[in-house]
């Protein structure tokens, strides 16, 4: 198959407050009457067909729309808001996105204590630090959805299930979650063992070996390649749309150049999969396009089958590769708990839920707010950018003690949100969970005495997206 360029289209009581009505929400905001705050994009989007022509009144917009603080005519200027925010939260001023990169959980760690819910002026948003918050907001999509003009998610791949809520969001993902049941997913364990194998195969007499770029990204994309029902072919251009796709979703800085990327990208996927769109309906089978094409009267349009097919693409990907290289290192750095593993590999599940608990792949969620309401004594506004953010809620001291240890025995590390919560919790998490338990008790039967290669150290790196970039390891061959 030849892919052609395509042009791109242009720990006190936790207690929130909605403005006049000063009474306490325990665990959800779901429950809260409605404010009496202007409607926004959530609240304005009651049934499919509004949710629809609201994507489409700005689809065609050249610009991308700022993340900064909300305003109208009599308001303050946005540029003065943020610098009065900066002045009130000085701890979250003082973050910088390079060094989140680096090692985000003592800045986050900071925030949580002194404030949890703190302006980051570097890129125009709230950070959201403490577990209970987060799992309120995440829980609440009528105070804070996904559905933004200003959604990186969104300006990426379109409306789809990640970036709407309500009646939209559930028709988006009830059709898409066939494979990702857990009686689907049991049922794919025998071909992802066979692909493990066969991976390890080529590099095993070695001794030594990157393991992103010749395991944990081609086990990746050829699961989700298959899910999809895309051919073989794709997955080497597939391996280098994904890159543009990442840089795009973590573009909060709203650099031009990595969106036309993005976009470019996304348009080239758009293009060649559409070309298959014929075949596949000629010859229905039970992967996710085939069943999409099928549905019959229920059918999503040929433009939402492709903007669902993306963002699953993208999550099969990132989720699932991210895994096994944290998963991998994680062990490989604590000696004691690896010997503990490979004494027993019925401990290969509690190690990958540690795992995740400790260093997710993806660090937040971020929302939209949709009407005032006042959080930990700060007052959100419409329209205002909240990060919810996941590293930091799976590590907080009030949720279990110890949290920056690694620990394959600790209990409930499996309630981590690494996955997120609520209504838009990862529709791909009982396969990665098992392509990361298959892939992590393989390695370690098949390359005896596997460790971290000294000569090339590593270590998880990332804001938004966090795994190491390379992780070489080392085993014996004799």
């Amino acid at each position: 198959m030849t892919f052609q360029k395509s042009k791109v289209r242009l720990q006190k009581k936790n207690f929130w407050t909605f403005p006049q009505r000063g009474f306490p929400i325990a665990a959800s905001l779901s429950e809260f009457p409605s404010a009496s705050s202007e409607p926004s994009f959530a609240a304005k989007s009651h049934d499919v067909d509004s949710q629809s022509a609201w994507y489409d009144s700005f689809v065609s917009q050249e610009q991308f729309p700022p993340m900064s603080p909300p305003h109208d005519s009599g308001s303050i200027d946005p540029t003065e808001l943020s610098a009065e925010r900066a002045h009130r939260f000085p701890v979250g001023a003082t973050v910088r996105l390079h060094d989140l990169d680096k090692d985000p959980y003592p800045i986050l760690r900071r925030l949580q204590e002194e404030e949890p819910v703190s302006w980051i002026p570097e890129i125009n948003l709230w950070f959201v630090t403490r577990r209970a918050d987060i799992n309120a907001i995440l829980k609440d999509a009528d105070t804070f959805t996904t559905q933004s003009p200003a959604s990186p998610i969104l300006d990426a791949f379109g409306l789809q299930m990640l970036s709407t809520d309500g009646p939209l969001r559930q028709k988006y993902k009830s059709q898409c979650v066939p494979p990702f049941t857990t009686t689907a997913v049991r049922g794919k364990a025998g071909q992802i063992e066979q692909d493990v194998n066969e991976l390890v195969c080529r590099f095993e007499a070695k001794g030594a070996v990157d393991l992103r770029p010749h395991f944990a990204m081609l086990l990746s994309v050829q699961t989700i390649t298959r899910v999809l029902g895309l051919p073989e072919e794709f997955a080497p251009q597939i391996r280098l749309w994904y890159d543009d796709f990442a840089t795009a979703l973590a573009n909060f800085n709203r650099d031009p150049h990595i969106r036309h990327r993005g976009h470019a990208a996304a348009e080239e996927f758009r293009t060649e999969v559409r070309r298959l769109f014929p075949q596949l309906k000629r010859n229905l089978d039970e992967s996710l396009l085939g069943k999409l094409l099928s549905e019959g009267g229920n059918r999503l349009s040929d433009e939402e089958i492709l903007s669902n097919a993306l963002i699953i693409l993208f999550g099969g990907i990132e989720t699932t590769e991210s895994l096994i290289l944290n998963a991998v290192w994680a062990l490989l750095s604590h000696p004691e708990q690896l010997q503990e593993v490979l004494a027993n590999p019925a401990l290969v599940p509690a190690a990958i839920e540690e795992s995740l608990r400790w260093e997710p792949a993806v660090q937040s969620c971020t929302r939209f707010v949709t009407r005032p309401v006042t959080l930990r004594g700060v007052d959100l506004q419409v329209g205002d950018v909240v990060q919810c953010m996941l590293g930091a809620a799976n590590r907080d001291p009030a949720w279990i003690s110890q949290p920056d240890s690694f620990d394959i025995h600790r209990p409930h590390a499996a309630e981590h949100v690494s996955f997120g919560t609520g209504p838009h919790f990862c529709l791909g998490a009982p396969l990665a969970r098992l392509e990361g338990e298959i892939s992590l008790r393989i390695l370690l039967q098949r390359l005896t005495g596997l460790t971290l290669d000294p000569a090339h150290p590593s270590a998880p790196r990332g804001y938004e997206f966090r795994k190491p970039p390379e992780l070489f390891v080392r085993w014996s061959t004799a």
